[in-house]
This record gives structure tokens, sequence and C-alpha cells, in this order.
């Protein structure tokens, strides 16, 4: 991995840290690749050929303030021209329906490289279940 390809990969994933808490949908879907295979931690089972900024901005629209998204972590290998990560991100804010939201979720993304820039090709977002209540771990803190 060359120091250049996980500086690019960090500030990327920075990028997107930054538009959530503005409300910036297009900036967050910008570094998706046209090919995106989504595993969200929300429905549906899997996304596909889905518009990322139109997806992003309805689920910015279910909060009423900007979303924290603290990413803790992360890990990152790269080769020439693909890469992946993987990292802990606490989502937080305010719904507009009153709910406070403070969790965190398991995250890796597999990334590409054309024309020198990365672009993320895969996603997979989840949280832990309890085996024995086949219920989701929404933790607060670490």
């Amino acid at each position: 991995m060359t120091p250049d390809s996980e500086r690019q990969i960090r500030d990327l994933l920075a990028a997107r840290t930054r538009a959530f808490g503005r409300r910036d949908a297009a900036t967050a879907a910008a570094d998706y690749d046209d090919g995106l295979v989504l595993y969200d931690a929300v429905g549906p089972f899997v996304r596909r050929g889905e518009d990322q900024a139109d997806r992003l901005e309805r689920w910015i629209a279910s909060y009423r303030t900007g979303i924290g998204h603290e990413i803790r972590d992360l890990e990152i290998t790269a080769g020439t021209d693909l890469a992946f990560c993987h990292f802990l991100v606490r989502i937080s804010g305010s719904m507009r329906d009153g709910t406070e939201v403070g969790m965190w979720v398991r995250a890796t993304c597999c990334l590409r490289r054309m024309d020198d820039a990365w672009t993320i090709v895969h996603e997979h977002a989840s949280v832990p279940f309890d085996a024995d209540t086949g219920q989701a771990v929404l933790r607060g803190e670490l």
C-alpha cells in the first residue's frame, strides 16, 4: 500500500463524514461507483442500481439535525487499483419524530481506483444480533 492511497481513502471517508454533518447528500454520495453493491444495515437486503444521492437525501431528511458520523478503528489495505477498509462508525443525531439516535455500526468498504480516483464499489454496514433473542444489539457506547 502506498501512503498516497491510504491518505486518499482517509480523505474520501472524512469528506463523507463532513457531508453528513452538513446534510449534504450529493457530496456524501459522490464517491460511490455507479455499479455499487450495498449491504446496508437498513433494508432492503441488497441494494443495486439505486441513485445514491437520492437514497442518502431521504435518510438525511429523516433527521432534524446534521448526522454525526464518527469513524473509529479505521484499517485500510490498498493495492494498486483495489482496496478495502473496515471500521466502526457511530451514527448520531435527532430524528424528525423526536427519536435520539446514538449507535455504533460495523462497516466495510471495497474501493476501486480508476483514473487516479478511488470509488466505493461495495459497502457493507451491520450491527450484531443477540443469538438468544434474535434482536439487534444497538450500542450507544463501545
